[in-house]
C-alpha cells in the first residue's frame, strides 16, 4: 500500500508474513509514538533522527508543545539504546496476536497507544494497540522522557 507522499507502509496484519530482521535499528530515521486515553487527552512525540530533532504536542495543554533540537550525543544514546527497547517485533508480535501475553495492561484506564517507525528506504511500519502495551514499554518511554525531558504518561 503506497500512501500519499508515496512511502511503502507496512500495517499489523502484513507484519505477520514480514521478517523483523528485514530493517536493522540503524535504518531507523523517524520514530513518532502517541499515547491516547478516553478523556485524557494524547501524547505525541516525533523524533528525527536525520533532522536531529523533537517534536512534542500535548492536547490537554497546547503551551507544553516543542520542537527542540537534539545534540549529536543525544542522537547516539537514542541509537545506541534503541535495541533494548525491541521497537521493531512491536508490529509483528501485536500482528500474531501475542502481544497481549508479551506485555502489561494499563492499570486505571483504558490507553492507546502508537508507533510509526520511518525507514531510510522509505518504508513505514506502524504498530498500535489498546490497554496492552509491549513488554518493553517502559524502557521505551523511559528513552522517550530521556530524550523529551518530560513525562510520556498521561494525567
Amino acid at each position: 500500500m503506497k500512501n500519499q507522499t508515496g512511502h511503502e507502509v507496512i500495517w499489523m496484519h502484513e507484519a505477520l508474513s514480514m521478517s523483523e530482521k528485514k530493517h536493522d535499528y540503524k535504518d531507523i530515521v523517524f520514530i513518532e509514538t502517541e499515547l491516547s486515553g478516553y478523556r485524557r487527552g494524547s501524547l505525541r512525540a516525533a523524533i528525527d533522527l536525520r533532522a536531529g530533532r523533537i517534536s512534542w504536542t500535548d492536547s490537554h495543554m497546547w503551551n507544553n508543545d516543542f520542537v527542540r533540537a537534539l545534540s549529536p550525543k543525544v542522537l547516539e544514546h537514542i541509537r545506541k539504546d534503541l535495541p533494548e527497547t525491541e521497537l521493531l517485533s512491536w508490529a509483528t508480535d501485536y500482528a500474531k496476536g501475542i502481544g497481549h501475553l508479551m506485555g502489561s495492561m494499563t492499570a486505571s484506564f483504558p490507553q492507546d497507544w502508537s508507533v510509526e517507525i520511518r525507514f531510510s528506504d522509505g518504508e513505514v511500519l506502524k504498530a498500535c494497540g489498546v490497554s496492552n502495551f509491549p513488554k518493553a514499554w517502559s524502557r521505551y518511554r523511559q528513552l522517550i522522557e530521556e530524550v523529551a525531558k518530560t513525562s510520556f504518561r498521561l494525567r
